[in-house]
């Protein structure tokens, strides 16, 4: 099994993670991966960061607390959604 095929059979692809709340948000690699266009990874990663940071400055310590706290203890919840067809 290759990898990107154990990836999704695991559910450890980057879109699985963001359904999760694993991850916060995806950030887009360049065209063929990120070790192909280290300056464009590299500008992706900086637009992201600084976006994050300047959103969580504008959260009082009190939020951005409460907003940790209650990410923390979802982790590891799941409900599955029954099928239609079922």
């Amino acid at each position: 099994m290759a990898a990107p095929q154990a990836a999704e059979a695991l559910k450890i692809t980057a879109r699985h993670l963001l359904e999760l709340g694993l991850v916060d948000e995806v950030v887009p690699e360049p065209l063929g991966g990120a070790h192909n266009d280290p300056a464009t990874t590299a500008a992706n990663l900086r637009t992201a960061l600084v976006k994050n940071l300047e959103d969580c400055l504008l959260l009082s310590e009190q939020e951005r607390l409460r907003q940790r706290y209650e990410k923390f203890r979802a982790l590891g919840r799941f409900e599955e959604s029954q099928s239609k067809a079922a």
